[in-house]
């Protein structure tokens, strides 16, 4: 079985990638930040999409600092894209560069798949549910920062 292709970048260079991606008949885009568990756990199932669907092309946007977010307003930012540095990550569908479907938070990749089902149909090989091996490495890793979000926010 052949892969879908990932293109990963930063929030200053997606618009040098969205040609590649608005050539896409059928993408995905998340946008996230390297500190967020949520945007972790997302692109970790990234893989599995690749797996799953390897017409579509995945792309990781990692917004890393202020550079980045100013991307956001530049030429070249994908139209129909929102996020905002307490909305991470952010799924967008993209049909021939086109936005279809959106939404934020986390999504592992079973979820992200049947999602796209909706969307863009059937994959080749949907992905299975439950957790894959890369989104439990990082959910066991972010464990602790997890906890404490978890806390700060009953408070």
């Amino acid at each position: 079985m052949s892969t879908g292709r990932r293109l990963d970048t930063d929030g200053r260079s997606l618009a040098a990638r969205m040609p590649d991606i608005a050539a896409a008949e059928q993408a995905v885009l998340v946008v996230g930040r390297p500190v967020c568990p949520a945007c972790q756990v997302t692109g970790a199932g990234l893989d599995a999409i690749t797996q799953a669907r390897p017409d579509v092309v995945v792309a990781f946007v990692e917004m890393w600092g202020p550079e980045d977010w100013r991307a956001r307003h530049e030429p070249g930012w994908p139209d129909g894209v929102s996020v905002s540095p307490s909305a991470v990550p952010a799924v967008a569908l993209m049909r021939r560069g086109e936005v279809v479907a959106s939404r934020f938070g986390a999504v592992p990749a079973h979820d992200l798949d049947r999602w796209m089902s909706e969307h863009f149909g059937p994959a080749e090989s949907p992905v299975p549910e439950g957790v894959t091996a890369a989104e439990q490495e990082v959910l066991d890793r972010t464990a602790a920062r997890r906890a404490q979000h978890s806390a700060v926010k009953g408070r």
